[in-house]
């Protein structure tokens, strides 16, 4: 990955990490943040995020229906095509 495409990532997992901070204090709202976390320590040492990524999705949906699920949901969109674009 390029410096470029890095830091765009990088941007793109702080503002997921941003939407999961504004969660409440639920359990799976406990678990979405963890996921962010751990998703962007993959990011940080070039691990594969793609399990991450899913993992994320599944808990996102489980979270009340609502503005919010649907920006996180956008945000993490927007980092599984970043990583599919090639490098």
């Amino acid at each position: 990955m390029d410096a470029g495409s890095d830091d765009a990532l990088k941007q793109l997992h702080g503002t997921l990490q941003r939407y999961a901070g504004w969660l409440d204090r639920e359990r799976t709202s406990v678990m979405v943040r963890a996921d962010v976390r751990a998703l962007g320590i993959a990011i940080d040492t070039c691990a594969d995020p793609t399990p991450l990524l899913q993992t994320l999705d599944v808990n996102i949906a489980r979270l009340p229906s609502g503005e919010l699920r649907k920006m996180l949901r956008a945000a993490a969109g927007q980092i599984r095509r970043a990583l599919a674009k090639p490098r």
